[in-house]
């Protein structure tokens, strides 16, 4: 397993479980370190399309998985929309689509009010399983199984070797070497594959790109005390944890680094006053907080499944702002397809996220 984020520990973890010994192979830092919190909140869509589908299983693995698990919190996730317009397309759309009032239901502001222990100006769609998490302890809780070993090391290429596959380094020298090989380093995963002549027959993956993006870390007092949910829409707002909440995000196309910026501070605190309709009580540019890279695909769904043209080697990569909703499902998925198993979702789904 090349990679230690959501991603490889998910598949990993799965692994594990099923009794397949797993070594992941990772650089030392960890994508997800000071990211104090992060939100699984599932989605809908009018047509009920692919991506929703895919959001709908993966975030409803992720519940049956991880429950128990001290990383993760089952708080609700509130969605909220600014405009009425809107507001009336996703009543609409829920009626349409006719889910289970204990998974999505439509509250209104006096209830949207009462859920999130905060004054709103409206109400929107309640998920009742939506989730908080804390992403580096829910990674380390997934690694840490008697099946799973860690190498600290940067896999630059893979040459075949046998019946397998060599894992190899900048100078040359074998890091690992396996039969089956999961590309799980987000971004990481187009270099690997550039380096080893594996990505030509691969457009989607030559097209992936890195998207940055930061959260800030609010005093939970500048929301009194902050939600008792996560409240979504045009950004996020995320119940305290060490008293601190979590608001974001921000969307940096063709960014060249990724760091916490004052403008993006000055985002995430017009989105958090735009999902409340009152501003936080605190001064412009006084917040810490995290940044980190997307690795983003045409269409935003994930990338992973068997390379046709390379017998062995496996992706799971373009997770996006996703990570926390694909990381169980992916997992299961891969981890059914290397034992042999019947595959946990539709035929079609497993065609979208193939890769090509």
């Amino acid at each position: 397993m090349v990679g230690a984020g959501l991603a490889g520990a998910g598949i990993a973890h799965a692994l594990a479980l099923r009794g397949v010994p797993v070594q992941v192979v990772a650089e030392e830092s960890s994508a997800h370190a000071g990211h104090l919190a992060a939100a699984l909140t599932p989605l809908l869509a009018r047509d009920d399309n692919s991506r929703a589908r895919l959001v709908r299983a993966g975030s409803q693995r992720a519940l049956r998985r991880w429950q128990g698990m001290a990383a993760v919190q089952r708080v609700g996730t509130l969605q909220l929309e600014r405009d009425s317009g809107r507001q009336a397309a996703l009543a609409e759309t829920l009626e349409m689509l006719a889910l289970p009032q204990q998974w999505v239901r439509w509250v209104e502001p006096d209830e949207a009010r009462e859920l999130a222990g905060l004054p709103l100006p409206r109400g929107g769609l309640y998920f009742a399983d939506g989730l908080l998490v804390r992403p580096q302890a829910l990674i380390d809780r997934l690694l840490d199984h008697p099946g799973i070993s860690r190498r600290t090391a940067r896999v630059e290429r893979l040459a075949p070797e046998g019946q397998g596959w060599s894992l190899l380094g900048a100078d040359g020298h074998t890091v690992a070497r396996a039969r089956h090989v999961v590309l799980a380093n987000a971004i990481g995963a187009q270099s690997v594959l550039r380096s080893s002549e594996l990505l030509g027959p691969l457009p989607q993956m030559t097209n992936m790109h890195g998207l940055a993006g930061e959260v800030c870390h609010v005093p939970a007092a500048a929301f009194h005390g902050g939600p008792r949910c996560v409240i979504g829409g045009e950004g996020y707002l995320l119940p305290a944890l060490d008293g601190l909440c979590v608001a974001g995000s921000t969307y940096v196309p063709g960014a060249l680094t990724c760091g916490i910026s004052v403008q993006g501070q000055a985002v995430n605190r017009e989105k958090a006053a735009g999902l409340l309709g009152w501003a936080p009580d605190i001064p412009a540019g006084g917040w810490a907080g995290w940044a980190g890279w997307r690795a983003v695909v045409a269409g935003r769904l994930p990338v992973a499944g068997a390379l046709p043209h390379a017998p062995g080697v496996w992706l799971a990569s373009g997770y996006g702002s996703r990570g926390l909703t694909w990381s169980a499902l992916l997992g299961d998925v891969i981890a059914a397809q290397l034992c042999g198993e019947p595959l946990p979702l539709e035929t079609d789904l497993l065609a979208a996220i193939a890769p090509r």
